[in-house]
């Protein structure tokens, strides 16, 4: 399963509720980088709200994420946006304002974020060259994809931030030019592939869900004895891997068979059936646009599913952050 973001078990006293511009609010927000000033800021809980909170996590020691969704104070998925910000604000010595951002941030604003950071955006996602053909004869013209479950998306080119996610690129691409990873479902792996490549794009698709869905499933804990870790393709393949797993083998898997970058991307989502937060894959085809998941052995469209709230999207290039 996903793991969701942790945050910090103590508050500073609370701020008084902002009403000056948006920009004046998010920069007190990072200069403490607290979940409740960020809460606050955002105007989704009111200072006596946080107050609250705050005596009851004095005598229950609990997170201050947890008792201010059991006080109803916000939801589920508006923590785990309040989460992904904080999280992503504590990385980069810059602040990453860009989260906040309501327009596309600038090149000069992107270099500035991602000085003295490796430049992983530019990264091809692709198996190794020997099992690609250079020829693509479905050539995909690049269209305008709806926001994703109906939420307004916030885009971004700069990934630098997720660094889970981009020193797994950067492992996955080593692996595949030593080829250090090579067990019998690898091979299958790449075997399955090749006999997709001349199929037509649906039964790529659901061949390439059908596949790697018979993976095993296994916590992350359980398998490298760590909460949280995105894992390549060829090690999901050997020793099985949790959701962000399969979301990540199905990706690799389609740009091998010449997927665009920008007609895929790894979906984190709040599920509101089990109440976690959970990964996918989205696909935008010309044949339609589709949600592959492992807790479906279907193939299902975007607007057939309905159990997701979507909280960050990202491919090898760009990320998204959706509001409802």
């Amino acid at each position: 399963m996903f793991r969701s973001l942790d945050y910090s078990g103590s508050e500073t006293a609370p701020v008084s509720a902002s009403r000056s511009s948006f920009f004046r609010a998010f920069a007190q927000a990072v200069r403490s980088c607290k979940l409740g000033d960020l809460l606050i800021a955002s105007e989704l809980i009111k200072p006596l709200h946080l107050r609250t909170a705050l005596l009851e996590q004095e005598k229950t020691n609990e997170k201050l994420g947890k008792i201010l969704i059991r006080q109803g104070s916000i939801t589920t998925v508006q923590l785990y946006q309040k989460l992904t910000e904080q999280w992503c604000i504590k990385l980069s010595t810059a602040g990453i304002t860009l989260l906040m951002q309501t327009v596309i941030p600038s090149p000069s604003l992107a270099e500035e974020l991602s000085a003295n950071i490796k430049d992983v955006t530019a990264v091809q996602f692709m198996m190794a060259s020997t099992t690609v053909p250079s020829a693509n004869k479905y050539a995909h013209t690049p269209r305008q994809y709806p926001e994703l479950f109906g939420t307004r998306e916030i885009r971004s080119d700069d990934i630098s931030a997720f660094r889970k996610w981009t020193e797994m690129i950067g492992r996955f691409e080593d692996q595949m030019k030593t080829q250090t990873v090579s067990s019998p479902r690898v091979m299958m792996w790449k075997a399955q592939i090749q006999e997709l490549r001349d199929k037509s794009r649906q039964e790529q698709i659901e061949g390439i869900n059908d596949f790697l869905n018979k993976v095993t499933y296994i916590e992350d804990i359980d398998n490298y004895n760590k909460s949280d870790y995105w894992a390549t393709p060829g090690e999901f393949l050997s020793r099985g891997g949790d959701c962000e797993d399969f979301a990540i083998a199905k990706y690799a898997s389609l740009r091998a068979l010449g997927f665009s970058t920008d007609q895929l991307r790894i979906a984190v989502v709040q599920d509101t059936f089990k109440n976690v937060a959970h990964a996918i894959l989205i696909v935008y085809s010309d044949s339609g646009d589709f949600v592959l998941d492992n807790q479906d052995r279907k193939v299902e469209t975007v607007a057939s599913v309905k159990r997701y709230q979507p909280i960050f999207s990202i491919n090898s290039t760009s990320w998204w952050r959706h509001q409802a």
